[in-house]
């Protein structure tokens, strides 16, 4: 048996969740599937950029004021950059962020995509191979029926299907970061609203970071260059625990604090080229796009940017009965255009400033001593 959509999206992260909400009042039957059941964890740094209740609200102002009235997030309005040479700089943001466990945020959004009339959500329901022809594209799952649709939105991470049977995704190594997570209660000496990013001379451009969240809980992890894992043989997990017992600047912040989670780690694929994310009948979106900041390892918002778009580009599909792969160029456009200049200077920040201990170090002291060029560094951060 074969059940019939219009649009079929793959995942129900953030980017698929968004791209249901923009096309909630389309009269288009829409299929969302998702490997696992809500609420589910989902291993990540929890910061959400401040443009996040923006993308929400272009799509319906009711989903920005629901996202306000969100209680289990924590406000973020400094980053506090620790340099190799254990020299800090606060970087104080013109807007608030916010933090929020995924296992709350992912489960919000996945609870306003499913209140839509016109969606069929499948849960529990793994995609295993995906094909298209002139007459649409058909989804295989581990559940029967088979899935078919007029096109298909990837949404489904790092790993996803839909890239590599459709676009034939390869992401090489050195594209890759890892990073792991758990959660603590009561680390002391911690700023309200204040994400932390500590540097140290051998893993650059790799960081660890705390993070607040509600109820004195913070989020704790460290991310490497998969590259620097693989020369150096590091086991990250037992990475970060050493870097919690033995760095002397952290040791008594933690010597009260209480691990409430397990270490979990995922793959990160970075936005350091330009690739393709779409073609006949399908779009790629988040992490399956590899729309990761390749500085701060913070894929939130890019998800939900290029979700919003999937679902607007798929509107115009639908109007001019075209889902050829040149049609479908107007979504990378568009995706390039929003969101590649910001990553190009990221990528510079990456490449001429993260990589070197010294050059850091003299830029977080640089930007202590002047307020001037604290405000420059946040300029081209923003």
């Amino acid at each position: 048996m074969t059940s019939e959509f219009d649009v079929i999206i793959s995942g129900a992260g953030p980017a698929g969740c968004t791209a249901a909400l923009a096309l909630g009042s389309s009269g288009l039957r829409v299929a969302l599937i998702e490997k696992e059941r809500f609420p589910r964890e989902k291993i990540c740094g929890d910061a959400i950029p401040a443009y996040v209740p923006k993308v929400l609200n272009t799509i319906n102002p009711e989903y920005g004021k629901a996202f306000e009235e969100l209680s289990e997030k924590e406000k973020i309005s400094v980053c506090r950059i620790i340099a190799p040479d254990k020299k800090s700089l606060n970087l104080k943001f013109s807007e608030y962020g916010f933090t929020c466990k995924r296992l709350i945020f992912d489960a919000f959004l996945f609870k306003l995509a499913s209140q839509l009339s016109n969606l069929t959500v499948f849960q529990d329901t793994q995609v295993k191979d995906a094909r298209s022809d002139d007459t649409g594209v058909i989804i295989y799952t581990d559940k029967n029926p088979e899935l078919k649709s007029q096109l298909v939105i990837g949404c489904d991470g790092a790993n996803s299907i839909i890239g590599k049977k459709l676009a034939g995704t390869k992401t090489a190594a050195g594209e890759y970061s890892v990073a792991v997570r758990t959660y603590f209660r009561n680390i002391k000496d911690s700023s309200p609203g204040a994400l932390e990013f500590h540097f140290f001379n051998d893993l650059m451009p790799g960081y660890f970071w705390i993070f607040p969240l509600p109820d004195n809980q913070f989020n704790v992890g460290l991310g490497l260059p998969s590259k620097i894992i693989s020369e150096k043989s590091i086991n990250i997990s037992k990475e970060l625990l050493r870097i919690i017992e033995t760095v002397p600047s952290l040791g008594n912040r933690f010597s009260k604090a209480e691990m409430t989670g397990e270490i979990k780690g995922h793959l990160l694929p970075l936005c350091s080229r330009k690739i393709r994310i779409s073609g006949k009948r399908f779009m790629l979106c988040g992490d399956a796009a590899s729309l990761i900041n390749p500085v701060t390892g913070s894929g939130i918002g890019h998800a939900m940017q290029s979700g919003r778009y999937a679902g607007w580009q798929a509107l115009k599909c639908f109007e001019k009965n075209d889902f050829s792969q040149d049609f479908m160029r107007l979504y990378d456009k568009t995706i390039h255009e929003k969101l590649w200049p910001e990553n190009k200077r990221y990528l510079m920040i990456r490449q001429f400033i993260m990589r070197y201990p010294p050059i850091l170090n003299t830029i977080v002291k640089a930007g202590s001593a002047s307020r001037f060029i604290n405000r420059t560094i946040v300029k081209n951060l923003e």
